[in-house]
This record gives C-alpha cells, structure tokens and sequence, in this order.
C-alpha cells in the first residue's frame, strides 16, 4: 500500500490485515501523522480479473460519470485505460469472475475516496484513492472484503450484503418497523406523488445578480386554487392515495430567492390561500407538502451572507456552474444551513404542511464540505449537519424525502426523487442495473431516475422501468420549465393550463396509481434478486416471494404474487 507525498514521492505506509472465513479488511490507523500525506493507494488486491474473463465489475454511480449504477464487463474492453470515479454515491465496488466473487466495502473514511479503475496489457485493477492532502483523518482508512459463494456470487448477492452490513451496524431500519410508529410513512408508501410546479422566475437566469429593483417577473403556472381543481379532479376519477408536493410556494416561485422562503408567494395567492388549499387536501385525505432548500443561497435573499457560502480548499466560494431562478447560486456551508433550517422549517411547519417533506438536492449534491476558517467542516460534520436537517424536518413534518439518494442520507429518508439522475450506459457502464434498489428497496422508497417522472405519460418502456426497479409511480405539473429546453425529467409534462388538460392529465395519474395499487404488496418487501432470463426480459424477487417479470420486448408485465 502507497501513501503520496505533497512533495510527489510514494512511500509504503503501515497497515493493519483482518483474515477469517469469507472476509478480509485492511485498514490505516487514524492515528498516524498525515500532514504531508496528499493521498493513500490502497491496493491491495492486485489483479482481480483479466480480459478474458467472463466476469463483471459492479461499479457505483459518481458524480464524474454520467451513468447508473453498472455492470462493466471484463471482456467488453481491449484497450488499455485509466479511470477515476470521483464522489461515489455508494462507498462499494464488487467483482465476478469464475474464480471468485467478492463485495469489497469502503467501511473508513467512506465519503473521502477516489476509486481508481485500470486496464493494462489485458489485465484489471480496482482500488479506492483516498483523497487527504495534508488533513487529519477523523476515522482509520478501511477496505472490508466479503467473499461470495454459490447463489450470492452475483450483482444481487453483493446487494445483499451490503444491505447486511448497515443493518448490522444498525444505520438503516425497514420500512415495516418504522412505519409502525408512523401514520405519514404507512400513508406514504401506499401513495402516488404529485409534484406540482406552481410559478418560477426564468431558468437558466435572466438576471445573475438579482436585486429588488432587477428582479424578474415570475411566471404564474398554477395558482393555489388550481392546485385545488386538481385535487377535486383526483378525487373525481379515484385516486384515493397521493401526495401532493408544491414547488414554488415560496416568496418569487421555484428557486425565487432561497434560502428566504417567506412571504408565501403572493402571485399563487399569498398564505391565506395557501392555508386554505393545506386544509382542503387534509380534508380530502390527502397529504400535502412543499419544497425547500437547505443547501443554497441567492443574493436577493434577505438573509444572504457571503460568509456563509461554503469555501473550497483554495479558498475560492462554491458556486453552482449554473445559475437557477434567482441568479447565480451559493452553497451554503452545511454548519450553516443547519441552522438556518432550526429557524425556517418550524414556520414552514406551522402553515400546515404535513408528510414526506422535500428538501431539494440534498442527496444529488456532493457531500459538501467547508474550508471556511470560521465554519470548518469536514465529511463527518456535513453528514452531522445533513442528519440534524433531516431529523428536524422529520419531527416538523412526518416524513422526509429528497432528490436524489447518496448513501449517507438514506438512514434519513422515506422517499428517493429519483435514485439517479439518468439512465444513461457506455464507458464502463456497459449495463445499468438496479443494485441501488436491490440494496434499499424495503428501506426507503424511490422512483429510479429523472426520466421516469410522469411514467405513464411516456412511452411504455418507461413505465415497465419503474415496475422493474420497484418504483413509486410519480408525477410532475409543469416539470418541463427550463428556457433552453433542457430540461432533464423529459419534455413530457402533466399540464393543467385548461381543464380539458387537467382531467386528461390526473387520468394518466390514475392509471399509475391503479399499477401501483395492484403491487402494493412488495412496497415493504426487499428486492432479493434481479436477473435477465431472457433478451431484455428480467424477473425481479421480493422478500415475500413476490415476482416481477418485465418483458421489454413485447412491452408487458406480470405479477406473481405468493
């Protein structure tokens, strides 16, 4: 194992070994002195396939990699490469060949890790790179390798096994017993989500530096009284069951001017119509929430501070590549946001608003970290900071969900957005498979990428993708609003500008919510197995003995329940 150096030299660095049965660690005390340490190698497996291998490589998803979770299969690449996976949503990678199966685990350090992926002269390596740079680690570097045999030598297996590994270390708790003590999650899990867009400055921004003379119009999309007809209409055609999210709500719409999210925004019709639409929704057996930001700061905030923007580790603020609604976007420091959130979300709260609470990008961001001399932070202290947000919304609320699921906040979550943000295959990723799903369906409910918003609304494939990723059906009023039409949930929107629109479009919604109706008995269930049977056809097994066969070929689906 090599250490660097700042001066670019490697030298061997001690460790520690852990052999028995099925399982090997290697681990770098935290103790030693690392402040000329940039980065620690921790190869220790050597080769662990060759080209001519018909194994894989189960690889996570990375924020430097635009695909899902995959398969990288060993003899589908000839030409040598080297490859970095930076920010990985999943601290695991694992291994196949017809010699041996292992998960490997980064179990220290976990959210402070490079993964470097390498082919040379028609043999692989696999190692994660921690990333020091002269910082005192707050834990010991660690690699946990866990053996598989038999029916667990598989991508479902190595899924089974890490799900193993938190619950054993008590990290995450199935849905089953945390829904026993609460009403909002048992309502949650049976329910469709409808997120509706209600009004939003331009996007990208008009206007970067936004004051209140230079403020943009925002654009009205749906006020709080339509947002009442589409109630009216889901109850008309029978959904009994959804979870209405509003976007928007806050002072100037979507993105308007957070982290200041009063007063409620008086174009959709100021807070006594907001007050009175919560009520109509709890009274129609509905559950209703909004949208907030935890995470970001705009300079048209009446609370922004550029001291609180998040320093990186030249010094330099974080900024958002690309400005949102109200101009060029900060992040906030995790220490900060925090604390923010113990003043803001009590009086978000105290409108009305109860169930799984939205807090944007929390778990599609990057683990952020903090260089501020005043408001350090580090890998554990953001996760501290994004675990008391968490916590604190869900005492407000009932319930959290969030955009995106990174594996530091699923102990926190009811509800995944959307698991990853595409679906997208090539470079490593020669198959995209659901091993997110495989690891936490049964601990927190999902709906599996960005593309699969307004499932039924699309074509076929695109909904037999959320049955066979085990997802919640979930829907979108106006997701389609960026000005240069990029807009990554699809082009395919639910619209309720007439009335003709509305009723076609809650129908769509029905049919979703009547699939998922018919499935409801593997929401709380664990996904055990998924495997192609056939040509783009794949059986998914539940813990209940529960099957799903989806056939992509002639676009249909069976349940088989036990």
């Amino acid at each position: 194992m090599k250490a660097l150096t700042k001066d670019g030299k490697y030298f061997d660095i001690p460790f520690k070994e852990e052999k028995k049965d099925g399982y090997y660690s290697v681990s770098v005390s935290a103790d030693l002195d690392f402040s000329n340490i940039e980065t620690v190698e921790m190869d220790v497996m050597g080769v662990v396939a060759e080209t001519s291998d018909e194994g894989y490589m189960v690889l996570p998803k990375a924020l430097n990699c635009s695909s899902d979770y995959a398969l990288c299969y060993f003899n589908k690449h000839s030409e040598d490469f080297e490859k970095e996976f930076t920010l990985c949503s999943m601290p695991i990678f694992g291994v196949k060949t017809d010699k041996r199966t292992y998960l490997a685990v980064i179990g220290g350090m976990s959210y402070d890790f490079k993964l470097k992926i390498e082919l040379k002269n028609g043999k692989y390596k696999v190692y994660p790179i921690y990333e020091i740079y002269g910082e005192q680690p707050y834990e010991d570097l660690k690699l946990e390798i866990f053996e598989l045999t038999g029916s667990d030598a598989n991508y479902s297996g190595m899924a089974r096994r890490y799900r193993k590994y938190r619950m054993d270390k008590g990290e995450i708790v199935p849905i089953s017993e945390r829904m026993k003590n609460c009403k909002t999650l048992e309502y949650t899990k049976d329910s469709v989500l409808i997120r509706v867009r209600c009004g939003w400055k331009p996007a990208p921004p008009a206007v970067l530096h936004q004051t209140l003379e230079n403020e943009p119009e925002m654009h009205v999309a749906c006020d709080f009284d339509r947002v009442g007809d589409i109630l009216d209409e889901l109850k008309a055609q029978g959904v009994e069951k959804a979870e209405i999210c509003l976007i928007g709500w806050n002072v100037k719409g979507h993105d308007g001017r957070w982290p200041q999210a009063f007063p409620v925004c008086e174009e959709l019709g100021g807070e006594e119509k907001l007050r009175a639409l919560i009520k109509k929704a709890q009274s129609m057996g509905y559950q209703i929430v909004c949208h907030t930001n935890s995470t970001d700061q705009y300079e048209i905030a009446d609370i922004y501070d550029e001291n609180n923007t998040a320093l990186k580790r030249d010094g330099e603020p974080m900024v958002c590549s690309q400005g949102w609604s109200g101009g060029t976007m900060y992040s906030l420091c995790p220490i900060v946001g925090a604390k923010q959130a113990e003043e803001i979300l009590p009086k978000v709260a105290e409108l009305g608003f109860r169930g799984t609470h939205y807090i944007d990008v929390f778990g599609v961001v990057t683990l952020r970290r903090c260089w501020h001399k005043e408001h350090y932070v580090d890998s554990k202290k953001s996760i501290e900071c994004m675990a008391k947000i968490s916590e604190l919304s869900k005492r407000l609320f009932g319930g959290l969900s969030t955009e995106g699921a990174a594996d530091f906040l699923v102990p926190y979550i009811d509800y995944a957005l959307y698991v990853c943000p595409n679906m997208n295959v090539g470079d490593l990723c020669d198959k995209a498979i659901p091993f997110w799903q495989l690891v936490y369906h049964g601990i927190t409910l999902s709906n599996p990428y960005s593309a699969t918003m307004n499932c039924t609304f699309k074509e076929k494939s695109t909904l037999l993708k959320v049955i066979e990723f085990g997802g919640r059906p979930s829907y979108y009023f106006y997701s389609a609003f960026m000005g240069n039409g990029e807009n990554w949930m699809g082009n395919t929107d639910a619209l309720c500008d007439n009335d003709e629109q509305l009723k076609t479009s809650v129908s769509k919604i029905k049919e979703g919510y009547d699939i998922y109706t018919e499935m409801s008995d593997i929401n709380t269930a664990f996904m055990e197995n998924h495997e192609e049977v056939a040509e783009n056809v794949y059986e998914v097994t539940y813990s209940n003995g529960t099957v799903v066969r989806v056939d992509y070929n002639n676009e249909s689906y069976e349940i088989f329940h036990k």
